[in-house]
């Protein structure tokens, strides 16, 4: 237990305690464009769905590079008549700036996809020849940069502290202010 002096209190008695905390440092949001092509067997898109599968990021002076994969899921007819699925898996490397960024190892990078379209154009399969399916992603991303930090916070305020209290039995005697005291009940805390 320590103790603290202030204007609005002559003596404040605090408990403190030392916590490992992430200290925000910045964010910044990156755009970014893929595109690509694919022979698909099929005679129309139900739906496409990006997710951010995963990623990587590394530190460097006043920029953080993040690399990783984007999954899409493609639903679509084929041409039977029967819904199909297929994934596809498309590597990205994106560069966000961060002014006054230093190289840490004290520094997180969390990445947080923020949202994601797939616009697409369907050349659809005819007799024997397969379709192809043009798309083009537009995701943005969150980055966020934290640095690892020790922190002292107060657990406990003690207006009245109880610490030069000592605990007493039945029986016991205690000297406080040159005057005997014996106590002749239960124990007390």
């Amino acid at each position: 237990m320590s103790v603290v002096c202030s204007s609005s209190a002559p003596q404040l008695y605090v408990q403190k305690q030392r916590i490992n905390a992430l200290v925000h440092r910045g964010e910044n949001t990156g755009q970014l464009v893929l595109t690509s092509e694919t022979c698909i067997n099929a005679v129309k898109i139900d739906r496409i769905k990006p997710r951010l599968l995963e990623k990587k990021a590394h530190v460097f002076k006043n920029k953080v590079v993040v690399s990783g994969i984007i999954e899409k899921e493609i639903f679509f007819v084929d041409p039977e008549n029967r819904v199909r699925f297929r994934d596809e898996k498309l590597p990205f490397s994106l560069a966000v700036d961060f002014p006054g960024l230093e190289s840490d190892s004290r520094l997180e990078v969390q990445t947080h996809l923020l949202d994601a379209k797939v616009h697409f154009v369907l050349h659809p399969a005819r007799f024997c020849l397969p379709g192809l399916l043009r798309q083009i992603v537009v995701a943005h991303l969150l980055v966020v940069v934290a640095e690892k930090r020790q922190l002292e916070v107060i657990t406990h305020i003690d207006l009245f502290p109880r610490c030069f209290r000592p605990r007493r039995f039945s029986g016991q005697r205690v000297v406080l202010n040159n005057r005997k005291i014996s106590y002749d009940e239960r124990p007390l805390v």
